[in-house]
């Protein structure tokens, strides 16, 4: 129990000396970004056998990445790499038996496991936490409900949550409807994390069928592209302001919304991010670019220039808020979450939302591409609205977006399934 409550001790610590890093000016961002980068580096080449033989076949040690336009001499490793060296990631200087095995949801087909420190676990956790904590959170009172995959959910408890410390629930998005209703009931959480689709749901229900006891004072979404009418739902039915989060298990929180919603903060304490073109060259603000991270907190089991999967378009700016770090424009998705075009052309989520949503007699969709000329969309409706004249609407809409070349195929459909990880796909590409 004493090294519980003394590890609870040094969270805290953590906690707000992380919490006052966000408002550190940028150029101080950038000097502790890069004191951590070099710290990392020089760990995995010593500690860790699978980046000792990256850097060595690379013809490159830690002492020739002098700066950050030096970066780019390092190797982008990706999820496979992981998977198939899981062994040669994980550093000989840390003790297994002290550290925190984790999966990621496996939204890709592929669940990745790694290791992190006590230490790594508590950065991880307080990158989120800080962020709850700026908008009205308290950890030490506030009940925190997590909608979340079902392959993240132990069903175990933490020891601090039986002394009424950090009081939080995970819900499984996987549940009958209904069943997820009457939890949130019984919980009545004073913060909701989770799927903006699922809240979406919530949202809905209570909106049309005059649900009694969910009022919660804070939202945070993840995970999951969304429009705003989904946000402008939410935020009208529960009375909040949304605020969306980006992260990963890989990385934890990478990037959040404060309240001028200017775009997305970039997280520089904890995570550096990269925006690269199709070369490996950085792109520049306002031009969308692949994203790869490196986790500063990441010592049992390096993360070092992972290609996380994902599309986002930075600006390089600095909020008017005050709070330091660059902005991020848009987080638009994963590589196959976007229709693929003629002449490597894509394009994002967000658009067929602006697009179909529109359409009158719509529910929810999925748009499937099956070749480069060829979609299918299939379609929720909310009424009974006459189906030739939903098919000629996306038909018109959607060729305006992708071009009169492109074969679509409409379908109407009583519901559209979610992943085994619980997220819900509108835009899945096969090419």
């Amino acid at each position: 129990m004493v090294n519980r409550i003394s590890n609870y001790i040094k969270s805290y610590k953590i906690f707000n000396n992380m919490r006052k890093n966000l408002w550190l000016k940028t150029r101080e961002l950038e000097t502790l970004q890069w004191e951590k980068f070099k710290t990392l580096l020089n760990h995995a080449y010593e500690n860790v056998p699978f980046y000792h033989g990256l850097f060595d076949s690379a013809r490159i040690r830690p002492k020739d990445i002098k700066s950050y336009d030096d970066i780019c001499k390092i190797p982008i490793i990706n999820k496979s790499d992981i998977i198939d060296n899981k062994q040669h990631f994980i550093a000989r200087n840390i003790n297994l038996r002290n550290c925190v095995e984790y999966k990621t949801s496996g939204s890709t087909g592929k669940n990745l496991y790694g290791y992190l420190t006590k230490d790594d676990v508590i950065h991880h956790r307080v990158s989120y936490e800080r962020i709850r904590n700026e908008f009205g959170f308290r950890m030490l009172r506030d009940k925190l409900l997590v909608v979340d995959s079902p392959s993240l959910i132990s069903g175990k408890k933490e020891w601090y949550q039986y002394l009424g410390i950090r009081r939080f629930e995970r819900l499984n998005v996987l549940k009958p409807f209904e069943e997820q209703i009457e939890i949130v009931k019984r919980i009545k959480p004073d913060v909701i994390y989770g799927y903006p689709s699922v809240i979406k749901l919530y949202a809905k229900a209570v909106q049309e069928k005059n649900i009694k006891g969910i009022h919660p004072k804070l939202i945070f979404t993840a995970s999951e592209v969304f429009d705003s009418k989904t946000r402008n739902l939410i935020n009208a039915v529960f009375g909040v302001e949304l605020f969306d989060v980006y992260g990963a298990y890989e990385a934890g929180c990478m990037a959040w919304e404060c309240e001028r919603h200017s775009g997305y903060h970039a997280v520089m304490d904890t995570v550096l991010m990269e925006f690269l073109d199709e070369h490996g060259n950085k792109v520049k603000g306002g031009d969308r670019g692949r994203l790869v991270v490196t986790n500063l907190y990441s010592f049992a089991m390096p993360i070092i220039r992972y290609e996380i999967g994902d599309f986002a378009i930075p600006t390089y700016e600095e909020c008017p808020c005050g709070r330091g770090g660059y902005l991020i424009k848009n987080i638009e998705g994963r590589y196959n979450d976007m229709v693929k075009l003629s002449g490597n052309k894509l394009i994002p989520p967000q658009v067929f939302y602006t697009t179909i949503m529109n359409v009158t007699g719509i529910s929810e969709f999925r748009i499937v591409q099956e070749k480069e000329d060829e979609i299918v969309v299939c379609v929720v409706k909310t009424d009974e609205s006459r189906d030739f004249i939903i098919v000629k609407e996306i038909n018109t809409k959607l060729k305006r977006v992708l071009g009169d070349n492109i074969s679509i195929d409409t379908k109407f459909v009583e519901s559209i399934p979610r992943e085994p990880s619980g997220k819900l796909r509108s835009v899945i590409s096969k090419v």
